[in-house]
């Protein structure tokens, strides 16, 4: 996928697969995130846990740190679809809050596309 917009964006893509949430969930959850994934049963709980995946690097790669910095730090709104507002706390000049936006994608696919929470931006997304 390919985001183009005159403002900073970032975008995440993961393919839907085994994954283990258990573990993965202390170091890539927040409390609230860890409390909503491991109350589902599978499959939903994979798909919740990529959500949660692909907003938190969405905002990370839109901030310029990739995963540079703890995943834990950012709070993705696990039980609400998106859009949602996302506050990282992570770089120098303070926080920055931004509206994530779940992206559909074809079956077997999770995506999230991040955007400053006030820009006005039209976003050409592609898909291949």
């Amino acid at each position: 996928m390919l985001a183009v917009s005159g403002c900073p964006v970032g975008m995440d893509v993961e393919a839907l697969r085994d994954v283990h949430v258990a573990e993965l969930a202390d170091v890539a959850l927040t409390a609230v995130e860890r409390e909503v994934v491991l109350g589902l049963e599978e499959p939903w709980r994979t798909r919740a846990f990529l959500r949660c995946w692909t907003r938190k690097e969405a905002v990370l790669k839109a901030v310029g740190v990739g995963l540079a910095t703890s995943l834990s730090a950012l709070e993705t709104g696990a039980d609400r679809p998106g859009p949602v507002e996302v506050t990282a706390d992570i770089v120098p000049s303070g926080p920055v809050t931004w509206r994530v936006t779940d992206v559909p994608v074809p079956p077997g696919w999770v995506a999230s596309l991040a955007l400053p929470a006030g820009a006005d931006e039209i976003i050409d997304v592609q898909k291949w």
